[in-house]
């Protein structure tokens, strides 16, 4: 599983890097990103309490690719902090990780810029999670086992405004359609909003 992460990664590198290279013969932009960022998990399957949305960050790249005037392409990648706290407990679950989403965008003139709204999937990859000082990501002495999954995808959505060429606002909608729970029983899954800012050469 590992090794496919990582392929896929390497992949999405690849087109971006390709995508700088072709950008004079296609309308292709790219940027640097940050965004302010809400989490939670949802939780089912006879896990107990609830997840409260705490507030975290990201910082990334972008890449868009102008299909036509009123369609695109928008990737990059996100290296995200994430909080979250778990019914009655006092710590909260602090996670860092690294994530890949794509969207296919339908956009139009508004005022001086464009104004879109997408949909597309996503994936990531968990590089720290950890609850009280204890990583989540390695086996704990008990059971021999982690209690979190690295691997996250699902999908998204995306809504926003070009400024001009050069800026952008968007926000953000993830929904985590992989089980991060690694133990048995229950079920634990990623939901994410973000409002964020971006600039593109």
């Amino acid at each position: 599983m590992k090794k496919n992460v990582i392929t896929f990664f390497l992949a999405v590198g690849a087109w971006i890097f390709s995508s700088q290279l072709s950008a004079q013969e296609f309308p292709v932009s790219v940027g640097f990103k940050a965004a302010t960022n809400l989490s939670n998990y949802r939780l089912s399957g006879g896990v107990e309490g609830n997840s409260k949305m705490s507030i975290g960050g990201s910082l990334g790249g972008i890449v868009k690719y102008d299909i036509s005037p009123n369609f695109a392409l928008q990737s990059g990648i996100d290296f995200y902090y994430r909080t979250s706290k778990l019914g009655n407990q006092t710590d909260k679950i602090k996670s860092f990780g690294v994530e890949i989403p794509l969207y296919g965008i339908v956009q139009g003139e508004l005022g001086r810029g464009k104004a879109f709204i997408g949909a597309g999937p996503y994936i990531g990859y968990g590089i720290s999670a950890k609850s009280s000082g204890v990583s989540l990501f390695k086996p704990n002495s008990t059971t021999g086992r982690s209690t979190m999954n690295r691997l996250d995808y699902g999908v998204g959505g995306i809504i926003g405004y070009d400024l001009g060429k050069n800026w952008q606002i968007n926000a953000t909608y993830q929904f985590g359609l992989a089980d991060l729970k690694k133990t048995n029983g229950g079920s634990m899954k990623t939901q994410v909003t973000s409002i964020g800012l971006a600039y593109k050469f």
